[in-house]
């Protein structure tokens, strides 16, 4: 069911459409019900393009519309929509190889063949640090950690990506960047193959995505749907762009609608995260919640007491009879969120960052797994969508193709074989077992499981069976233990802070020299109150801070709301 609001911006709307909104106003459900609406309607050889932020906004999205046939309707990243529309079809024009897109495994493979070059705790997100500008220049504007030189590592790393034959996400934006602004039979080509582009979370929209579909919507052939929340905006590391929404209003010639209702949380907490914007809009509570009148509990930890601290809120909602599956304990950092799943899961099924005996691996291989364990234990057809997806996404950047009848034949073996497993076998005969399941329905070798297997340790291995692993992938049933950027669009009944600190949220640099934080620098205020704002905006039922001897200066604002 719809409100006004929502009704007027999914059904009067013909045109281009900007909505902002707020935590729990409805988004997605806005978002699901214009693509219907849309696809209702499609013209004959038209499609819908939903861009997503996220594989998994893709899988909530995908699990929640209906459509007739697949190829209606796109549901995917933007990496996903460029390899898909641009720069497969149209990478011809500048002699782009077939795009293959850089693995997991061999990222990995580079950093453990420089780690001389010491990238931190977070190689990975340094590695996507090195991108280039519209003009084709690396982008000098971002900085290393340790204060590398971001040219010499760059070299290296582009020698690195040519060696493999493989691009990385920022060339994918790039490249299809390049080929649009270039060429104009290109862009007529993608204004009149979709109906109309949606895309979540626009504020987290970087230049290379904003530039694509502005040059699209310079045509005037496809409409526009543009939804998010420029108070959520916690990616502006990866690239954002500052004033979304002031910018879309202008390019894409139309007014910004505003979402003025609120579902999910008590007023007490709308309160606190509405404090720490003076300009908020004022929310209409229709939540469930919005008569009960639960306190924020702040309280203050120290390093002896912290996590029997944490563990004590937990016994205390558990006791309460909260399903673990409602609760969460979100960090600033993944090594606190690590922490806290070790200090819970030999009392608590965790899920998230820590919860698995390995490091997380972000391979389209592990998606798929997480993807297929969640059905075993939760089948519904809105799980087997989302399995459905994660094969299409992993055949996509394994550069593999089968048709309709391999496709259903695929899904179907790969759930089976995996759900006949004799799951009380040890954990390490149980991914082997997976494994081979893996190299059998797709003909490739699968090296992410090898890296599993490598990264568990010998004794923590004895205390889990393939069954405990499984379920624990799933996510199924398992307090969540992650960072706030990781949790974002999610929402729970219960919701932990973690270390909400000076220095940790808004970040402020060590000076180790003279034991002093360097001045607060406005943009890591700015992100600060952002990334805090998605972190208490998480929280339905009830909110607990945690912070230490220096708490973060965003308490002062929600003390005692």
């Amino acid at each position: 069911m719809l409100n006004s609001i929502q009704h007027d911006v999914v059904f009067n709307s013909p045109g281009n459409t900007i909505v902002s909104a707020s935590p729990g106003s409805g988004k997605t459900r806005t978002l699901v019900a214009r693509a219907q609406y849309k696809l209702d309607s499609l013209p004959h050889r038209k499609c819908i393009g939903l861009i997503t932020y996220t594989n998994a906004g893709a899988d909530e999205i995908a699990a929640r519309l209906i459509t007739q046939q697949q190829s209606d309707v796109f549901i995917g990243t933007i990496h996903r929509f460029c390899l898909e529309f641009i720069l497969k079809p149209f990478g011809w024009i500048y002699k782009y190889s077939k795009p293959k897109v850089i693995s997991y495994d061999e990222l990995m493979e580079f950093i453990e063949l420089n780690h001389d070059l010491d990238l931190g705790n977070s190689p990975l997100d340094e590695l996507n640090k090195i991108k280039k500008t519209l003009d084709g220049e690396l982008d000098q504007s971002v900085s290393l950690y340790n204060n590398l030189s971001l040219s010499y590592v760059a070299e290296i790393f582009y020698a690195f990506l040519k060696e493999k034959r493989a691009i990385d996400f920022n060339e994918i934006l790039f490249r299809s960047y390049k080929v649009v602004s270039e060429n104009d039979f290109v862009v007529n080509s993608l204004a009149n193959k979709f109906y109309e582009i949606a895309v979540d979370e626009f504020q987290d929209t970087n230049i290379f995505q904003y530039e694509i579909l502005k040059t699209i919507n310079t045509r005037q052939i496809c409409t526009f749907f543009l939804v998010g929340d420029e108070k959520q905006k916690i990616y502006r590391f990866a690239g954002a762009i500052d004033n979304a929404f002031i910018k879309a209003s202008q390019d894409f010639e139309t007014e910004v609608r505003v979402l003025k209702h609120t579902y999910r949380s008590t007023n007490n907490i709308v309160n606190a995260y509405s404090a720490l914007f003076p300009n908020h809009p004022v929310l209409s509570n229709e939540s469930k919640y919005n008569k009960e009148n639960f306190p924020l509990i702040i309280k203050q930890t120290t390093n002896d007491n912290h996590s029997q601290t944490i563990l004590s809120c937990v016994d205390q909602f558990v006791k309460n009879k909260c399903e673990l599956s409602e609760i969460a304990i979100l960090s600033t950092s993944w090594i606190d969120a690590i922490n806290v799943s070790r200090a819970l899961r030999h009392k608590y099924r965790v899920v998230g960052l820590g919860a698995l005996p390995h490091r997380s691996n972000n391979t389209s291989t592990f998606a798929l797994l997480r993807g297929i364990s969640r059905f075993n234990y939760s089948t519904s057809m809105r799980n087997l969508r989302i399995v459905k997806r994660n094969i299409d996404l992993h055949l996509l950047e394994n550069n593999l193709v089968l048709n309709e009848r391999e496709f259903t034949q695929a899904t179907n073996t790969i759930i089976s074989k995996i759900l006949a497993l004799d799951k009380s076998v040890d954990l390490i005969c149980g991914i082997t077992s997976l494994k081979e399941i893996f190299d059998d329905v797709f003909r490739i070798n699968h090296c992410a499981f090898e890296e599993i297997i490598g990264l568990i340790d010998v004794a923590e291995s004895s205390l889990w069976t393939l069954d405990k692993y499984l379920e624990t992938v799933s996510g199924v049933a398992g307090i969540t233990s992650n960072t706030i950027h990781q949790a974002k669009g999610l929402e729970f009944d219960l919701v932990i802070l973690n270390n909400v600190n000076e220095g940790r949220i808004p970040y402020q640099a060590w000076n180790a020299a003279e034991r002093r934080r360097e001045p607060l620098e406005p943009e890591n205020e700015a992100d600060g109150r952002t990334l805090f704002y998605v972190g208490v905006s998480r929280a339905k039922a009830a909110l607990v801070i945690l912070h230490n001897w220096a708490p973060s200066l965003f308490l002062q604002s929600v003390r005692g709301k």
